[in-house]
């Protein structure tokens, strides 16, 4: 039987919302007896052009520029052009790539089904990125409308989508899951009321997911409160700079990307996880970290009442965006004296295994024999 393809900007090791999906998607198609590849691209090029992991074949391809944020990699899309018809079915990640559209001309030409996983924030997070989406439109219109399906993570998510591009799209919502049992690790961690939080946050460095308001919150926070940021992007070193012109740099602490067992200790460690980001398609790291037992502070956007909804009423404190400085910090206090939870037992949240059956639906005609 022909592998299915997986098509993203990243795969792990990088760490981000989209890497942890495709990651996940591989293994649970890998569990259910399908053969996967992944086609990816590495702006590092430190990664092995090919190689093996966990059972999943993995083929990366640099970036013009070592660029990390369009992902613009021509050898990536030459290379499915000519292979396309080695695959039953060409499964895209991210509209906001050219990679979709690669895909979506090899599959075309080789006459391969395509499923597109569109992560779709409905504008750039930039204002060159936000120029973009104009001339773009047309063709990502046409990449949506080609896909046999276009995967949604959440109702939000596929109701931007039909109010975007109309009702003509072929969308079944797939939420991003978690696995309960490896953040049960986090939740063992003995529950503590502190003064002086250990506040968390993971995600990409950039202005959309506003990290830098959280560097102006510290001064509000009590004395001996810690930030730490995983993630790296533009945004590193003017909160670096922040802090130090704020005179708390002693409390701020940007890991850049880290593994997965790191990002784990991290969740065991925190008394409260904070994402303040503007547009979200789902929001997996807000979900993760309330199911690692953690109370959570995040941005009153649609992305994260959905997420909300998957957790007991509290657990989840949503704060306008544009809040001030202090209005964050109190937040973050008020949050933290919740305390941890030590178990998610009737939380309705989605899992992998459900997220799977979706994909198998969707794939029926064209992997199984």
């Amino acid at each position: 039987m022909k592998p299915v393809a997986l098509i993203t900007p990243r795969y792990a090791p990088a760490i981000g919302g989209v890497e942890r999906v495709v990651e996940m998607q591989a293994r649970e198609l890998l569990r259910r007896g399908l053969q996967v590849e992944v086609i990816t691209t590495d702006p590092s090029r430190q990664l092995p052009p090919l190689e093996e992991v966990d059972g999943v074949l993995v083929r990366r391809f640099p970036t013009l520029a070592n660029d990390s944020v369009y992902f613009v990699a021509p050898g990536l899309g030459a290379w499915i052009y000519k292979h396309a018809h080695e695959y039953r079915v060409l499964h895209a990640h991210s509209y906001h790539t050219p990679l979709a559209f690669q895909a979506a001309l090899a599959g075309r030409r080789a006459r391969v089904p395509l499923l597109v996983n569109s992560h779709y924030h409905g504008t750039g997070h930039t204002r060159v990125r936000r120029w973009l989406h104009g001339p773009y439109r047309p063709f990502g219109r046409w990449v949506l409308r080609r896909a046999r399906w276009v995967l949604c993570v959440s109702a939000v998510e596929e109701a931007l989508l039909v109010r975007h591009f109309g009702p003509r799209l072929r969308t079944r919502v797939a939420p991003n899951a978690i696995d309960p049992s490896e953040l049960a690790s986090a939740r063992r961690r003995s529950q503590r009321s502190s003064a002086e939080p250990h506040v968390l946050s993971v995600g990409r460095l950039d202005a959309y997911k506003q990290p830098d308001q959280l560097v102006a919150s510290l001064p509000y926070l009590p004395p001996e409160s810690r930030l730490t940021v995983i993630g790296d992007g533009p945004l590193h070193t003017t909160m670096k700079r922040m802090a130090a012109a704020l005179n708390v740099s002693d409390c701020l602490q940007i890991t850049g990307h880290q593994s997965r067992a790191s990002l784990l200790e991290q969740l065991a460690s925190a008394d409260v996880f904070v994402s303040l980001s503007r547009h979200e398609s789902f929001g997996l790291s807000v979900l993760e970290a309330a199911v690692a037992g953690l109370p959570v502070v995040a941005s009153d956007i649609p992305a994260h009442r959905e997420i909300a909804g998957y957790t007991p009423r509290g657990r989840i404190s949503l704060i306008p965006l544009g809040s001030s400085p202090s209005q964050v910090a109190e937040a973050l206090l008020r949050a933290a004296r919740c305390g941890r939870v030590d178990s998610v037992d009737g939380w309705p949240l989605p899992t992998w295994d459900r997220h799977g059956d979706v994909l198998m639906a969707c794939y029926e005609s064209e992997v199984r024999n």
